[in-house]
């Protein structure tokens, strides 16, 4: 009797379930029907695996490609099954992955979001997670902007110098919404990082690079700007695997490797530079040549990038500050 009525309860959930269904399908094709109040359960047939979720909780994400897939607007639009599952050509478990962060986000505590680092998201697939991500417009949902520089004083950031020498090459001045940084010590490639965590998504990083000075630019006055995600690199560090910039001689580096042929000539003295970190590029404009110059970078959900300078020469002497809204308008 038992497994009778278990039988029974199972037999009345799938009959509920489909009834469900059955409602939500038999509004599709109503183009004036926008009414997202109903929160119908929606079979999802992702590449053969089914998922089922409540409507509300796949249109969670605001003004998306996904939401408005679910939303009710694009019925239409979307391709049905004959049983009235809605068909997605992806890999099941990036879909479920994002279902599922989806479910946790709409019971989470408002004073403890839940943060993207709770899915385990495999190594092979975490590229091709950011690219479905950026398909369905969801990048800024798992990834919100925080504290990233442009948003915070940036005073407050920590600057890093290699381990191992008794004091600091480079002499490094805070003050309201700028750092300073000046070499001193020898004449010795050396490198600087400031630990705060730039993002490559959405509408990206922006900062300012000032050379206040650069003694014998035709020389010894060389200078590398650019991004790093090695905090314990090298002193040569232009040439670690993560780093990417510019240099002094015509020099352009990514992933470490030297190229030639981009247009970039050298740094000067009193030269103002605005950077931008956004969709798999670093772009330097300099206000003093109008010109801006670019570089491809490698982006993917769990590389994270610091501001990064090599600096050579005694004397020379660097301010960094963020981005004013009407310099950002102007680089972009």
């Amino acid at each position: 009797m038992n497994i009778q009525h278990t039988r029974s309860t199972e037999g009345n959930k799938n009959k509920r379930l489909q009834k469900e269904i059955d409602t939500m399908n038999s509004g599709f094709g109503d183009d004036n029907d926008h009414d997202d109040d109903n929160d119908d359960i929606i079979e999802i047939d992702a590449g053969g695996t089914i998922i089922r979720a409540f409507r509300s909780t796949l249109t969670l994400a605001p003004d998306t490609m996904f939401s408005n897939m679910f939303s009710k607007r694009w019925k239409k639009s979307l391709k049905l099954k004959s049983d009235g599952s809605v068909f997605i050509d992806e890999d099941p478990e990036l879909i479920e992955l994002i279902v599922n962060f989806l479910r946790m986000k709409k019971r989470e505590d408002p004073f403890h979001p839940t943060a993207i680092e709770t899915l385990s998201i495999p190594d092979r697939k975490k590229k091709s997670f950011t690219s479905l991500l950026t398909y369905y417009g969801l990048i800024d949902f798992f990834y919100p902007p925080t504290d990233y520089l442009p948003l915070v004083d940036i005073d407050t950031i920590d600057v890093v110098q290699p381990q191992g020498f008794s004091s600091a090459l480079v002499d490094v001045v805070k003050s309201e919404n700028k750092i300073c940084f000046s070499k001193t010590g020898s004449n010795s490639v050396y490198f600087v990082v400031c630990k705060a965590p730039l993002n490559c998504f959405g509408e990206g990083s922006f900062w300012k690079v000032t050379i206040d000075a650069l003694p014998d630019p035709q020389n010894d006055g060389w200078v590398h700007l650019g991004i790093i995600r090695n905090l314990n690199a090298s002193l040569g560090s232009c040439r670690d695997l993560t780093s990417y910039g510019w240099a002094g001689g015509s020099q352009v580096y990514r992933e470490g490797r030297e190229m030639r042929g981009s247009g970039w000539t050298q740094f000067i003295t009193g030269e103002c530079l605005y950077f931008h970190l956004a969709a798999n590029k670093l772009t330097m404009y300099s206000v003093q040549k109008n010109k801006q110059y670019f570089i491809n970078i490698a982006t993917s959900v769990d590389y994270v990038y610091h501001i990064h300078f090599n600096l050579y020469q005694i004397g020379t002497k660097l301010t960094l500050e963020p981005l004013s809204v009407g310099e950002r308008e102007r680089l972009l």
